[in-house]
Order: C-alpha cells, then structure tokens, then sequence
C-alpha cells in the first residue's frame, strides 16, 4: 500500500488473530457503524470465530511455553501447534514435515503433554 510502512511482524494464533480482529470491529463501529470493516476482514473473522478454540490468554502462553521449550521451535511453529492442537506423534510429524527438525517420539510426547494442559474438554 503506498505510504505505509510495515512497523513489525509477528506470527498470531488463531485465536490471536480473533481478539484482533474483534478489537478492530469495535474501533470501527466507532468511526463507521455503517460499514465497520472491510470484507476480506469480515470473511477472515468469521474463520476465527469458527476455528479459535482456545481463548487468546492461553494462546499466548501457550505459545510462549512452546518456544521455550526446544530451541527449535520457532514462533511460527508454535503458532502453527497452538492452532492445530495435535494430539498424538503422528499429528507433530505432518505438522513438522517440512521444516529443519523432526522432533524425536520423546519430544513430540513433550509437546503434546504440554498442549494436554491446555487442550479444551470436548
């Protein structure tokens, strides 16, 4: 866009992306209650608003404890585990089946024991 400069980048989970999102409705019924936001951010909100299954607190530390945990886990990564929620060794090798490390069956069992604590109850 022209004259606007990208000022950070970071990786939300979807749940992230969610209190985002709602947090820029509201500023928008503010200045435009006709028309709050623009379509692409309705569409991208309603795919939130199906797909969040944590709430954006847990998210967060979640994804915090994640890069904590192996050094090879990156922001991105954790995002990407927060999102998914994986629940077995088979879940962590598709999710992690194009990236640098293939985590050990000992480590995916770490990650999912940590996810475990915060997987919601169905």
């Amino acid at each position: 866009m022209i004259g606007r400069k990208k000022l950070e980048e970071r990786y939300l989970s979807v749940s992230e992306a969610k209190e985002l999102l709602e947090r820029r409705r509201e500023e928008g019924m503010e200045e435009t209650p006709e028309e709050p936001m623009f379509y692409e951010a309705k569409i991208s909100l309603e795919h939130a608003e199906k797909f969040a299954t944590l709430k954006p607190e847990e998210a967060r530390e979640l994804k915090e404890k994640l890069v904590g945990l192996f050094e090879w886990i990156d922001e991105r990564t954790a995002a990407k585990l927060v999102d998914l929620l994986p629940e077995d060794y088979f879940d962590i090798r598709v999710i992690f089946a194009k990236e640098a490390h293939m985590p050990t069956k000992e480590e995916a069992e770490e990650i999912v024991k940590l996810i475990d604590g915060y997987r919601p109850l169905k």
